[in-house]
This record gives structure tokens, sequence and C-alpha cells, in this order.
């Protein structure tokens, strides 16, 4: 295994991390907020901090059109996800979220057969199901009977539409990436999703109630905006240029133990005999995963 490959697992890493966290921000704040005003606030100050970054790197150059067109194509996925997901936090579970998600890999290793001519090889496909096994245990505290009991609502549909989009991500930034650095190929993406969602949200700015929003709905908006998406976009995009689609989807699988770690980290009390088989399961198909062809 190369140096470039094992760094973009650790990016890949990092970026679980972070991700665990926002499905803990996302739902503290998801109603204090409008859903698309809270997806524009959060692209709009990473946007920022890339304006700043890369000006600071002598990078912010106004690209030809058709790589602005290639970056907006870029944007999309991961905006569909999130405005989906806030969308559907507001009347659905974290559970059934977490639980639906789980399908990620599997859509985005369909896809990349479909899409970029992508093979695979049994010990992904067996990588995969045991990542979903185990994934699954630990959102269910280890009682997979309760998956037959999960009762769909409409807003989980949505969800799922959204995940589609999330599966679609790491295969539209290999498909569409020209070799550019990574903080172009992140900042400018930003920026075009940022302004697709002003002309979208513009509307509802002027009745938002700026000086009425608590710290804690700012201290939410700014995680989601600085870890959330500046970060974590960059650690994936880099990643995603290296790293098959399958490989970079299959660390949602290590997400359920990023957001109970999270949960820990503020004080929850963690059953861990609830999720150590699940966490083993995830373990082993991670192992599995990183090693295969």
């Amino acid at each position: 295994m190369t140096t470039k490959t094992v760094t973009a697992h650790l990016q890949m890493l990092g970026f679980t991390a972070l991700l665990g966290g926002s499905f803990i921000a996302s739902a503290t704040i998801s109603n204090a907020l409008p859903p698309m005003v809270i997806t524009w606030m959060r692209y709009a100050i990473a946007s920022l901090l890339f304006i700043v970054l890369l000006a600071g790197q002598g990078l912010l150059k106004l690209p030809h059109y058709r790589d602005l067109g290639r970056y907006t194509l870029i944007s999309l996925p991961p905006l569909v996800y999130f405005a989906c997901m806030i969308f559907s936090l507001q009347t659905t579970s974290a559970l059934n979220s977490s639980a639906l998600y789980t399908t990620v890999p599997l859509m985005s290793l369909i896809m990349s057969m479909l899409l970029l001519n992508a093979r695979s090889t049994w010990a992904v496909l067996i990588a995969l199901l045991l990542g979903i096994s185990g994934a699954l245990l630990i959102i269910f505290k280890g009682d997979l009977s309760q998956l037959l009991q999960l009762s769909l609502m409409p807003s989980d549909y949505l969800f799922l539409f959204g995940c589609l989009g999330m599966a679609l991500n790491p295969i539209v930034v290999k498909k569409l990436h020209r070799g550019e650095h990574a903080l172009v190929l992140t900042g400018w993406s930003l920026m075009c999703a940022t302004l697709l969602l002003t002309a979208v949200v513009a509307y509802q700015l002027p009745n938002i109630e700026w000086r009425n929003i608590n710290v804690i709905t700012w201290s939410g908006v700014l995680y989601l905006a600085t870890f959330a998406t500046a970060l974590s976009f960059f650690l994936f995009q880099k990643a995603c240029i290296v790293l098959s689609p399958a490989k970079i989807s299959g660390y949602v699988y290590l997400i359920p133990l990023s957001v109970i770690a999270t949960n820990g980290l503020l004080g929850q009390e963690i059953q861990w005999q609830e999720i150590a088989s699940g966490a083993g399961l995830v373990i082993i198909a991670m192992a599995i995963l990183v090693k295969a062809k």
C-alpha cells in the first residue's frame, strides 16, 4: 500500500469523525431555522473560509466557464443529500436516518460499475455486507429484529433520495476531476453550490430574525460550516481522487461509531455490551475493504 493510499484512508477517517458530529448538530438545530436557510448558511460560511484560504495561497482565480459548470456538477450530489437530511430530520428519527444511510456503499458500488465501468471483487462485496450488518447492529443496539419493525414515513423516502446523492458523490468527483489542486476543487465546488442555494433561498433571507438566533443555533451552524462542510469536503475530495468509490463509501459504516463516540464525549453513557458485536463486524469489514483490490 503506497503512502498516498494510506494518507487517503486517514483522510477518510477524519471525514467520518466530522460527519458523525454533523448528525448531532443537524438534529439539534433542524427546527430553529428553515432547512434550506441552514444549508445555505453552512455553504456560505464554508465558501468564505475557502476564499480566504485560496487567496492566501495565491490560488484564487476565476475558472473557465466550462470548469465552473464542472464544479457545479460536483457540488450537486452532496447538496441534494444535505438538503434532504435537513428536511427529513424535522419529522423522522435519527434511528431511521442512520439505518437508511447504510445503503450508501452498495448504491455507490452499483453506480460505479454502471458509470465508471468499475469491477468489484468478492472481498469488497463481502466487506460491504459485513459493514451493513455491523452498522445495523450498532444502530439497533444488537437487536436486528427491530429492523423488521422499522416504520418508514414519507420523509424517510426523501432521505433515501438524499442517500442516492451521497452515493454518487465520490463517483462524480472521480469522473470530473481534471488534476487541479484539491483546495481549488473543493473551494469552487462550495462556491458554486452557494450561488445555487442563494438563488433558491433569497426570498426567505429578509424574513429571518437574525438577531434572535441563539448561541446554540449559531454554534451548530458554525460547526456544520467549518468542520462538517469546509474541512470534511476537502478531506473527502482529496481521498476520492485516490481511492475507489466503493472504498470511499465504505467509511459510512464507521459513522454510527463516530456518532456514539461524539455522544460519549458530550457526556452520554455508552452501553458497550449492546454495540460490541456490531463494532467488531464493522472493524472486520473495514480491514477487508482497506486491503481489497
